[in-house]
Parts: structure tokens; sequence; C-alpha cells
């Protein structure tokens, strides 16, 4: 039973729809009927069936894990290798599309075409990608074109009947209708900048770029995942975060982001960790990316970030949030919880954003440290065994130092497999720049701080390691 029926069933509607039609009046189910019906006629003018011409990749995989983020695919609905289609709409009359990025990712020079609802078949360029939202502006040397009206995706609440337009298996504009099933789903996909809609509306491979809209007929998101067939699991970016990547990709070809370069985690999600750093909630620093502007504040692994400008964070995803709310050059003061060997205290540590690099990894600058055995053999430094922690350490020349960007340290140069060291993750060419609060600038400095460690507490090792700053939590 379609879900509006089973929803007017459930409200013990159908009695009503019998009084109403003997009356003449138009009944409920036929009212809904008739919004459906004005959703598709305001909205499927402006919708476009996206022909795109791939490189010989393997019958559009990427897109098909997009599409079907779950593993459920149907192999005898993979499109032909080479040719792939998706769906798209119009934001501006003057040619301007929007579709996911996964759409026409690979596509050759002239390989896209979109096709709108009367046949005109007009030949697309790609302005602006941008992978991180999975969205893609394209645009038409045309104008005249039929744009659809943006909806509110902040407003739209849970529950609230939507309608997703698209073509589905190469089934040009073909209407489905649901609920909007919930708001702020993340954590789907390796990206960060995640904020879906969920929606029980039926959305297939095909789909994917397509509007959905509410009964006004406003887009309120863009479809891209779906769990699977008949599931009753698909989701969309919202509309409000849709709008700001066009309009930046429309205006400079890509969107600019701020970045402070740092790995981190829900503290919450990381349980074993919780009693170790001494703190219920907040957002884990993991690693500090090499020359990164948090790589140049006071900002350390392990610390735990509690409050952006004095607002409070509990998750990553709120971190990330407040980041981006920020502009590129501007000041982000956080509040952080840092624990020393035995206790903690909380400090205000300000980082300036600087702008998100194409590649993070390409941010790097420094040269790789040679092998720290080669080190070893080649300096004949002085060095001590740590066998309570499954540790052999060598002293750091001031040179080591200068090229591994660090003011001082120790060197790891063995590590017991089977021992506590190596179930921290401590690896050898590391070094040691600090344990908890303690900086630590020899063998010797460090076997006095680790001295306070007793019975089963925890040290915090701040590590140097390949450029990137980082720690492990080292215990008996």
């Amino acid at each position: 039973m379609p879900v509006f029926f089973r929803f007017l069933f459930l409200l013990g509607l159908f009695p009503a729809v019998a009084s109403a039609q003997e009356a003449g009046a138009q009944s409920p189910v036929r009212a809904l009927g008739n919004a459906f019906s004005s959703v598709y006629e305001k909205v499927a003018p402006s919708v476009v069936v996206l022909e795109v011409e791939r490189q010989e990749d393997p019958v559009g995989a990427n897109a098909m894990v997009w599409d079907l983020f779950f593993q459920n695919r149907d192999p005898q609905m993979q499109p032909e290798p080479g040719q792939s289609e998706g769906s798209g709409f119009v934001i501006r009359e003057d040619g301007y599309i929007l579709t996911n990025a996964h759409v026409v990712e690979d596509a050759v020079d002239g390989g896209i075409v979109a096709r709108l609802q009367d046949g005109t078949r007009l030949p697309l360029t790609v302005v602006g990608i941008d992978d991180k939202t999975d969205l893609a502006v394209l645009k038409a040397d045309t104008k005249g074109l039929r744009a659809i009206q943006w909806g509110d995706s902040d407003k739209v609440r849970v529950g609230e009947f939507v309608c997703g337009i698209g073509a589905p298996f190469e089934l040009d504009y073909t209407l489905t209708v649901g609920v909007l099933s919930a708001k702020g789903r993340s954590n789907l996909t390796s990206t960060v900048y995640e904020d879906y809609l969920q929606t029980d509306t039926a959305i297939n491979p095909g789909n994917s770029g397509g509007p959905l809209c509410d009964l006004d007929g406003g887009v309120i998101g863009v479809n891209t995942l779906i769990n699977g067939f008949n599931r009753g699991l698909s989701f969309a970016i919202p509309s409000k975060l849709a709008r700001e990547v066009s309009d930046e990709l429309i205006a400079n070809g890509r969107v600019v982001r701020p970045w402070l370069g740092i790995r981190i985690t829900t503290l919450g999600e990381e349980p074993d960790l919780q009693e170790v750093i001494g703190l219920d909630q907040g957002v884990l620093v993991k690693t500090l990316e090499p020359d990164a502007p948090a790589s140049r504040s006071e900002l350390r692994p392990a610390d735990v970030i509690v409050a952006v400008d004095g607002t409070e964070v509990k998750t990553a995803r709120d971190l990330q949030q407040a980041v981006l709310r920020k502009d590129v050059g501007q000041t982000v003061d956080l509040k952080v919880w840092r624990r020393n060997v035995k206790s903690g205290d909380y400090r205000q540590i300000s980082v300036v954003t600087e702008e998100l690099p194409a590649s993070p990894l390409a941010a790097s600058r420094r040269p790789q440290r040679p092998d720290a055995a080669a080190q070893a053999e080649a300096g004949g430094e002085e060095q001590q065994n740590e066998s309570e922690w499954g540790l052999e350490l060598a002293v750091l020349t001031p040179d080591d130092a200068k090229k591994a960007g660090v003011s001082g340290g120790v060197r790891i140069v063995e590590v017991d497999p089977g021992g506590p060291g190596a179930v921290a993750g401590i690896e050898p060419g590391d070094i040691v720049t600090a344990v908890g609060a303690d900086a630590v600038s020899d063998p010797a400095t460090f076997s006095a701080v680790m001295a306070k460690v007793r019975g089963d507490e925890a040290a915090v090792l701040m590590i140097e390691r390949k450029g990137k700053k980082t720690y492990a939590i080292l215990k008996r």
C-alpha cells in the first residue's frame, strides 16, 4: 500500500473520504494526488536528463558506488561501459545546471549532454566541481530555460511529504513520492561535509543529481545516495548547502574553505581514551598536519576541544561546522582540555584559519627523515634501553631536530614487538617531544617523566612522525 494511503488509513480518514465523495466535495486523497501532480508540472520542465560519455572506466564504477553506497548493486541494471545517465536541474535561466559531482566525473571533453523534457539536447561544459559535497555546476550556452524555485531545507519538517524527479534506470522523468524521514544525517561516506536529508522516497541509480521537492514545488535537496534497492533509505544534500556551493562555483569555479589542519574524532567514539584523557566529551585532536595552521599554534595532539569562540562543541561534526562558518584568515578561539601526566587543565588557544589546499597531503613541504636505524649507525649517538616500555631511545642531535622541525626530543630506534610501546602504536623513527605537558629533551628526561607513571596510569606521548604531529597512549 503506498505510503500516503497507509497514512490516511492509520488516521481513519477513509470514512471521511467516502463522505466527502457522497457530498460532491474533493476527497483528501484526490487533493493529495493533485498536489503531487502540481509538483511534477511545476518542477519537471526544469529537470534535465544528463547523458555522460566517460573515459573507459569499469561501467561508471564510482557513480555506482555513490548511488549504491551499501553495495547492493543489481548487475542487470548497470550502465553500458563508458556511458551513463544521471539527473540534474536548471538553477538559472541562462543555462546553469546543478547535479552531483559523481555523475559527471571522468567525463570526456564535450561528453556531457542535457536532454530537456521536450526532447531538446544541449551540450554542456563544466563550470566547477566540488568533490567534498559531491556537487557540480554545468553550463549550457543558451538562455530562457525554466529554473527551479529553491525551497528551505532548514524549515522542512520530518514527516512532510516530498517528491523526487529524475531518470532512474533510464526511465526519464519519473516522479516518486515519500516522506522526509530524518535530517542531519552524517558519517555515511568518507567526506566530512555531510548534513544529509533522509527520505523513503524511491531513489534509484539515475536519480542522482535530481531534485527532492516539497509540496510547494520548492527544491529542498539534491538526491545523491541510496541504501540499496527497495529499502526506503535515500539521502539528499540540503538545498541550503547546495545553493551556497553552486553560487560559489558559478562565481569562482571552486569553493574556498577555511582549514585548521587537524584530524579529529568525537571523544565519545573512543571510550578507552575517555578515562585516560580525563574528560567525558569533546573533540579529540588526533593529528596535526604538517605546515598547517594548527601546527603553528599551541594546539597539540591529544588535546580535547570543548568550545569554539565560547560555543560548546561535543562532536567532530560540531567543530567542523563551526570552522566552516569562518572566513579564511579569521581567528578561531578554542577552549582546550590538556592532560598532564596525572591531571589536566583548560586553556585558550587561538588558530588563524588558512585556505584548505586542494590536497592537504601536498601541504607538507618538509623533507622526509632518513631511516632511524641508518641515522643511529651513521651518528653513533648515545642510546638507552627503556625495557619496561619496550622502547630503545637515542639522543636527537641538533641537526636531526632541525630536519624534523622540532626543538628537541628523543628518537625511537627500536620497538619491542610485544612491549607496551608496540601496543601504543609507537614506531621506529618516531620522535617523542613531550610526555603530557613535560617536554622531553633526551633519554634521561624521558625516563624521569615516565617514572611518575604509576600502576594502571597512562602517559600521553607527543610524537613527531614524518612531518605530522600525533600522540600515543603508553601504559603498562
